[in-house]
C-alpha cells in the first residue's frame, strides 16, 4: 500500500518538477564547488609559466596602488648610476633582485605584498636611505620577472629570503639587516629571521611589518567574507590544493605559531580600517610576541597594505624613530 502512494506522489507533475529542481541544484553545487575552488587558488596563488613575466603594476586600475607604484619607480630612477642587477636560483627557480649601494655598513629588504614586483618595493624605501640602509628589492617567486608558479604566503618565500640576505652578506660584508614586510612579505620577514637564528647566522636585527596577518587563514576569511564567499568548504579546498600542489602547509604554517620566537626589536604598523587584518586579531599578535622591543601603531586611515599612501609623513616618521637607538613605546598615531 505505502508503495503505492509513494509511485503515485512522485508522478504528481508538481513533485516531478521538485525532483528536477533539487536534482539540478544537486548537481550545480558539485560542479560549482570544485570550479570555484580552482579559481581562487589560481587568482592567489598560481601563476601560469606562460604568463609573461614583468614588472608592471598588477591592479592598474586601483588608483592608490598605480601611484604608490610610479612614486616608487620615480625614487628609484635617481640613482640607477648605484643600482645593480642580483640573481639568485633556489629550488631550481631563477630569482631576480636589485641592490642600491650606497655605501652604507646596513642594509634594508623591502618585501611588497602578494603579486606585486620589486618595483613597486621602492615606495617604502626612502626613510631607510635617509636613516643610512642600502636597498635590497626582489622579485618573490611566481611574481616579477622571478621563476615560480606558486605564491606561498611567505612561507616558502622566507627560504629565497635567507639566500639573498647570505648573498648581500657574503658580497658587499654587510651584517645588519632590517626587513621591512608587507603583508606576506611581514610573513615571510618573521619565517626568514627564525631560519637565519637556527643556522647561527643572527643578520636581521630588525623588522617591520605592514598588515601582517595572524595566519593565512585568517585573512583569507575575511577576503571570503567581502566578498560573500562561502568558508567551509571552499577555503579549506584552497588550502588542501595548496598542499597537494605548492607543498605548504598553509593552517600550520603561521606568523602567530613563532611570534613566541620573536627577540628582536620588530616594528608592527596596521591601519583601524584594515578590513582583513582587523584591529582585534592585529592586537592578538602583538600580544604573542616574545620581543622586549617591540612597538604598536595603529594608523587612523588606510586600508590594507595602503597605510602610508594616505599618511605618508607620520609612516615614515614612526619608522624613522624606530630605527634609532632610542628605546620606543607603544604608540598610537591620532
Amino acid at each position: 500500500m505505502s508503495a503505492n502512494i509513494f509511485a503515485v506522489s512522485i508522478n504528481e507533475p508538481w513533485e516531478i518538477a521538485v525532483v528536477w529542481v533539487a536534482a539540478f541544484l544537486a548537481i550545480g553545487i558539485i560542479s560549482i564547488f570544485p570550479a570555484l575552488v580552482v579559481t581562487i587558488f589560481c587568482h592567489t596563488m598560481y601563476r601560469s609559466p606562460k604568463k609573461k613575466r614583468t614588472r608592471e603594476c598588477t591592479d592598474k586600475k586601483d588608483e592608490s596602488q598605480m601611484r604608490m607604484f610610479a612614486e616608487g619607480v620615480t625614487w628609484a630612477e635617481q640613482f640607477k648610476d648605484i643600482t645593480e642587477q642580483l640573481h639568485i636560483v633556489n629550488d631550481g627557480l631563477n630569482q631576480y633582485g636589485e641592490y642600491i649601494n650606497f655605501g652604507f655598513d646596513k642594509c634594508a629588504v623591502i618585501l611588497q605584498g602578494r603579486s606585486e614586483s620589486l618595483l613597486y618595493s621602492y615606495y617604502f624605501a626612502d626613510v631607510y636611505a635617509k636613516n643610512g640602509y642600502n636597498i635590497l628589492v626582489v622579485d618573490f617567486r611566481a611574481n616579477g620577472f622571478s621563476d615560480g608558479k606558486y605564491s606561498t604566503m611567505g612561507i616558502k618565500e622566507s627560504d629565497d629570503l635567507v639566500l639573498w640576505i647570505k648573498l648581500i652578506k657574503e658580497r658587499y660584508r654587510i651584517d645588519d639587516f632590517t626587513v621591512h614586510g608587507v603583508c606576506i612579505g611581514g610573513a615571510a620577514a618573521i619565517y626568514a629571521y627564525l631560519k637565519l637564528k637556527q643556522q647561527g647566522l643572527p643578520l636581521i636585527k630588525k623588522i617591520v611589518t605592514d598588515g601582517l596577518f595572524k595566519s593565512p587563514y585568517e585573512i583569507f576569511k575575511y577576503n571570503f567574507k567581502k566578498y560573500k564567499g562561502p568558508i567551509f568548504p571552499v577555503l579549506h579546498l584552497v588550502f588542501l590544493l595548496a598542499f597537494l600542489l605548492a607543498k605548504v602547509r598553509l593552517f600550520s604554517e603561521t606568523p602567530m605559531k613563532y611570534m613566541k620566537d620573536i627577540d628582536i626589536p620588530i616594528l608592527f604598523i596596521w591601519s583601524v580600517k584594515d578590513m582583513f587584518c582587523i584591529e582585534p586579531k592585529s592586537r592578538e599578535l602583538f600580544e604573542a610576541c616574545a620581543s622586549k622591543d617591540k612597538e604598536l601603531c595603529f594608523f587612523p586611515e588606510g586600508r590594507h597594505s595602503h597605510v602610508r599612501s594616505v599618511q605618508a609623513a607620520e609612516y615614515d616618521k614612526v619608522i624613522e624613530k624606530f630605527l634609532s637607538d632610542k628605546a620606543l613605546i607603544q604608540s598610537e598615531v591620532d
